[in-house]
């Protein structure tokens, strides 16, 4: 992202430095909860952290909450975390004082997790009414695989429905065949590789919201070779090429994933 002097429109400006970026997390799961965690520990004070569920006992077991807070509002444990983590953080629990998307430094991650076997039980917490412009990283979680979306606006984040698809379609990529009567719904050995997925993905997400308003002066000036085309788990090429792709992890695993062509959501990034 180039920064613009307001006397020298033409000239970029030094980037913002990290005390300067806002981030307004939606649904604190372990994982976006590790997310945070790792921001306060990057120099991102100005953390906004909404989800009023409980700790829950997979909260305790696979994410950096305590067992002595079980039972507490995830928001209120959270921002006690990032207080300990980082005394210069200042954690609020109020996304209706997040700013516009005026606020070049400001940027929405949106987090969905499928607690249970079924993609039915897909959950979020309620969504604010925030500035539909504002910039927006959207998220799902399912038990050892992790998805990411390409950048979108808020207006134009992905609906229940794409999440689900998605979820479905992961599900699939890794299941390989069909499952038989009484195998079960996700993939083997999913509680050991949901640790290497959340750890390497904790620095994906960290990393992704941080380059929204930081630029490395001493990168290449070459373009990177484009990866390949994007295919769905039914071996399908996306048309839209990589760009379209949304990000599917397991464990050291990654692989593109063609959106939902059945919903608009995915106009957001793929373009008419």
């Amino acid at each position: 992202m180039t920064h613009r002097c307001p006397t020298a429109p033409e000239e970029p400006c030094a980037p913002p430095a990290l005390d300067e970026l806002r981030v307004l997390a939606l649904g604190l799961d372990p994982l976006t909860a590790a997310v945070c965690l790792a921001l306060a520990e990057a120099g991102v004070c100005l953390l906004n952290v909404r989800d009023p569920a409980p700790v829950g006992t997979a909260d305790v077991r696979h994410g950096p909450y305590p067992a002595e807070f079980q039972g507490q509002p995830r928001e209120l444990v959270l921002r006690t975390l990032l207080r300990r983590r980082s005394p210069r953080c200042a954690p609020l629990s109020a996304p209706e004082l997040f700013p516009s998307a005026a606020v070049p430094t400001a940027v929405v991650l949106h987090t969905w997790s499928v607690p249970g076997d079924l993609v039915a039980d897909l959950a979020t917490t309620s969504s604010p009414d925030l500035d539909p412009a504002l910039p927006t990283l959207s998220v799902v979680r399912d038990g050892g695989s992790v998805v990411v979306w390409p950048l979108t606006d808020w207006a134009h984040r992905p609906c229940r429905a794409c999440v689900a698809s998605a979820v479905r379609d992961a599900r699939r990529a890794f299941r390989g065949s069909p499952p038989t009567p009484g195998e079960p719904l996700l993939p083997r050995q999913d509680e050991t590789v949901a640790v290497l997925t959340r750890t390497v993905a904790t620095g994906e997400i960290a990393g992704r919201l941080l380059s929204h308003v930081l630029r490395d002066d001493a990168a290449p000036r070459a373009a990177p070779p484009s990866p390949p085309p994007a295919r769905s788990p039914s071996g399908t090429q996306s048309s839209d090429g990589p760009e379209a792709c949304l990000v599917l992890r397991r464990g050291l695993t990654v692989l593109p994933l063609a959106p939902d062509p059945r919903c608009l959501c995915s106009l957001a990034f793929t373009g008419p």
